[in-house]
């Protein structure tokens, strides 16, 4: 949708109790960066795109971007975005921050929005193996 290049990889963690503190995909510290992120909302009075400054992992090493999906939903649910238990949304991708600016006062189009718009280059996925204690097995020796 974006006319910018793609820039980073997206992992929209759904898991509550897990955080990233490392990156999923190459293990290396990931950082706190606050970045201008484009949703699409599929909303009861019709779709919408939101321009939302949100904090969020960066992995500086593999440009893989973390989003925590609860902590997305609860800003939605505070802004009165969302009124549905799960709603169905879709991050899109990044936007510049002067079009962030613009798009917090209401003075941005939808061409303003694709223009300086940068898609993900792709949607990664991640699944968490818990640590736990079992008992040792007789067979082992």
């Amino acid at each position: 949708m974006g006319l910018l290049p793609p820039r980073y990889s997206l992992v929209l963690n759904p898991h509550v109790r897990e955080r990233f503190t490392k990156c999923p995909t190459c293990e290396a510290p990931t950082k706190i960066r606050k970045l201008p992120l484009v949703i699409h909302l599929d909303h009861q009075d019709g779709a919408r795109l939101i321009l939302l400054h949100k904090s969020c992992r960066l992995c500086l090493r593999c440009d893989t971007l973390i989003v925590h999906r609860d902590e997305l939903h609860r800003v939605m649910t505070g802004a009165g975005l969302c009124v549905v238990e799960q709603p169905e949304y879709v991050v899109l991708g990044t936007i510049d921050r002067g079009s962030w600016r613009r798009g917090f006062i209401g003075d941005v189009q939808l061409t303003d929005i694709r223009a300086s718009m940068a898609d993900f280059k792709k949607y990664l996925k991640v699944d968490v193996i818990p640590a736990h204690w079992a008992p040792r097995s007789q067979n082992a020796g």
